[in-house]
């Protein structure tokens, strides 16, 4: 009896360390830096897991002052023919935008295009 309880006890702890080890993790969300010929953009999900999503997004000029003007989000998906419809940014403050509710549907790489003016600059990002 004793060790048939002993058995046991071991048997549940294997299973919960392997679900400890095994179980997935969300991937903290990290700014991606991209420059363009005048301007740097640093583009930063609130999520690395398909599904929706938003950016928040920072624009300066290469001495870093903010830039202004109109600003739009290409999110494509190359590899499997996925493109969405040009998105424009929500401005927030001079040289902060946000873009909301994103719907990148399928984990993968995904190539996020940012365009200010004739400025365009292609941001990879992974999902899981």
């Amino acid at each position: 009896m004793k060790r048939s309880v002993l058995v046991t006890l071991a048997a549940v702890v294997a299973v919960v360390a392997a679900l400890v080890v095994l179980w997935p993790r969300s991937v903290e969300a990290q700014p991606h830096l991209a420059e363009s010929g005048r301007y740097r953009f640093v583009l930063t999900p609130t999520s690395t897991k398909s599904g929706s999503n938003s950016f928040d997004l920072r624009v300066t000029d290469r001495s870093g002052n903010a830039a202004q003007g109109d600003v739009t989000v290409e999110p494509a998906m190359p590899r499997m023919g996925h493109a969405l419809a040009p998105i424009t940014a929500a401005p927030l403050a001079p040289g902060h935008y946000r873009v909301p509710e994103v719907d990148l549907f399928m984990a993968g790489q995904w190539e996020i295009t940012v365009s200010l003016g004739t400025e365009r600059v292609v941001i990879p990002l992974l999902l899981i």
